[in-house]
């Protein structure tokens, strides 16, 4: 093959993007099978997740935030777009709120690629690189002194977040070891979903909420305030009413 470029009207093919469309044993996908568009995290030409950065990605000028730890990113539930399946076909979803590391982030990377390479599917990340610091004292260092160091940085990740999406020619029973394999090695409780299983679970949930008889609930109480409950619950409560606390 020639290594010149190759012009098919206003459509510019590179060389290797002919070898990816050969049928060979070790690259079985090709470029219909997935969108370009809706790679994220690393060279678009790749259906491969990128690797997250351990620090932030700031000017050389610009000081870290050391600030407060912020636990209001992990409570709650996820809502819009971030609980829901871009491709629309597998993924790993939080069912608690929690903090990913460095070192969860590239488990899951480095799992996920190898995955990648030998079913010829493609995977998206749906959650940001750490971002948001983490301080520590050092051993045996007296009280005071202010806020400690930056230790290690983290990323937020709310209940119903979507972390990763697989998708492809492939079946949910073939990908569901390696999806539940992957959400019991995360630092909160997380399970492998497929998009009917996500939209009938959603589904279910508002239909228990709408046809729900019984008037003393949660929402009601503490919005009415019945017997003064409003001075007994915390403002996460009162926002989220009692749900993934």
């Amino acid at each position: 093959m020639s290594l010149k470029f190759i012009f098919s009207g206003t459509v510019k093919l590179y060389p290797t993007t002919l070898w990816r469309c050969q049928s060979v044993a070790t690259r079985r996908w090709t470029p219909e099978d997935y969108n370009v568009e809706q790679l994220k995290y690393g060279d678009k030409s790749s259906p491969k997740i990128g690797a997250s950065l351990r620090l932030p990605n700031k000017a050389p000028n610009q000081p870290p935030k050391n600030r407060m730890r912020k636990g209001y990113l992990t409570r709650g539930v996820c809502r819009g777009k971030g609980a829901e399946l871009e491709l629309q076909q597998y993924g790993v979803i939080s069912v608690k709120g929690g903090l990913l590391k460095h070192g969860h982030l590239n488990n899951i990377t480095q799992q996920v690629n190898r995955f990648v390479k030998r079913n010829g599917v493609h995977a998206i990340w749906r959650v940001e690189a750490p971002y948001h610091a983490i301080t520590k004292h050092p051993l045996q260092a007296v009280m005071g002194g202010g806020k400690g160091k930056i230790d290690y940085y983290v990323t937020p990740v709310q209940a119903r977040q979507v972390i990763f999406e697989i998708g492809g020619n492939l079946e949910f029973s073939t990908a569901f070891p390696f999806l539940k394999g992957i959400a019991n090695t995360l630092p909160f409780p997380a399970m492998a979903v497929e998009y009917e299983m996500l939209e009938e679970m959603y589904e279910e949930e508002r239909r228990l909420e709408d046809e729900n008889e019984n008037f003393f609930t949660f929402r009601e109480i503490v919005t009415k305030n019945m017997q003064g409950m409003r001075s007994f619950v915390s403002l996460s409560d009162y926002k989220h009413f009692g749900k993934m606390r």
